[in-house]
C-alpha cells in the first residue's frame, strides 16, 4: 500500500508543470520619471526568483539558470508544501522605458517596460519576457526533469512601493494584499504606502502566450 502510495506521489510530481516565480519591489517615482524620460533609458532592479529543482544537494540547476539574468546570487532551497525543492536566488532585471530595448539587449529572462500613453495622463507598466530564452529555459526544464516549464503555472508579484506624496493606481484584475479584484480598482496610495500585486492566472498565460502582459497604470503627475 505504501508503495503505491509513493508511486502515485511520483507519477503527480512528474506530471505537475515546472515553474518559477517572481518577486520584485518597484517605486512609484522611479517608474514615472522613467516613462517621461523621451531618450531610451534603463535601471536594473533587484528580484527573488524561486524555481523548482530536481533536489536541493545539486547546484547544476542553479548554474543554469543565473544564465538567464542579469545578475544572479543563489540564496538558499528548501521543500515546499508539495513536496518539491525549490531554489531561491536574488537576480537583477531590467526596467526600460521602451521594448525595444528589452528586446535588442535579450539577457534577461524577464523584464518591465514604463510608458506614457498616447495623451501622455497615464504611466503603463508591464511584465515582457524574452520568447528567445524562455524556449531556451523550457528546453533545458524538459530535458533534465522531463517537465513542462510554464509561466501560467508560476507568480508574478510586485511589491509597489510609493515614494510620492500621493500616487494613483490602477489595477486590472488581480489580487491586491491578498484580495482578489474581479474589475480594474483604482486605489490612492499616501506615501510609504505598498501595494502588494499579484498577477492573475489569466495574466501569466498572457504572459507566456504574448511575451508581455499589463500590471497595472499610474497617473502622470509630470505636466507635459
Amino acid at each position: 500500500m505504501i508503495k503505491k502510495f509513493l508511486t502515485l506521489i511520483s507519477l503527480i510530481l512528474i506530471l505537475t508543470g515546472c515553474k518559477i516565480d517572481f518577486t520584485g519591489d518597484l517605486y512609484t517615482s522611479d517608474l514615472i520619471d522613467l516613462a517621461n524620460t523621451t531618450e531610451n533609458k534603463q535601471f536594473n532592479l533587484p528580484m527573488e526568483v524561486a524555481y523548482q529543482v530536481s533536489d536541493c544537494e545539486s547546484d547544476e540547476s542553479s548554474r543554469m539558470i543565473s544564465t538567464y539574468f542579469v545578475e544572479f546570487k543563489n540564496t538558499g532551497c528548501e521543500i515546499g508544501e508539495d513536496f518539491m525543492s525549490y531554489a531561491t536566488a536574488q537576480v537583477s532585471v531590467p526596467v526600460v522605458n521602451n521594448y525595444d530595448i528589452f528586446n535588442n539587449s535579450n539577457d534577461s529572462l524577464i523584464g518591465f517596460v514604463s510608458y506614457l500613453s498616447e495623451d501622455k495622463t497615464l504611466v503603463y507598466v508591464d511584465a515582457v519576457t524574452s520568447g528567445e530564452l524562455f524556449e531556451s529555459l523550457k528546453n533545458y526544464v524538459y530535458n533534465e526533469t522531463f517537465q513542462e516549464l510554464s509561466l501560467a503555472d508560476s507568480n508574478l508579484v510586485i511589491r509597489l512601493n510609493n515614494d510620492l506624496n500621493n500616487a494613483t493606481i490602477e489595477v486590472p484584475p488581480s489580487f491586491v494584499n491578498n484580495e482578489p479584484i474581479v474589475f480594474s480598482t483604482e486605489y490612492i496610495m499616501e506615501r510609504r504606502d505598498l501595494l502588494i500585486i499579484q498577477s492573475s492566472d489569466v495574466n501569466s498565460s498572457f504572459l507566456e502566450n504574448n511575451l508581455w502582459t499589463p500590471l497595472f497604470m499610474l497617473k502622470n503627475i509630470v505636466q507635459n
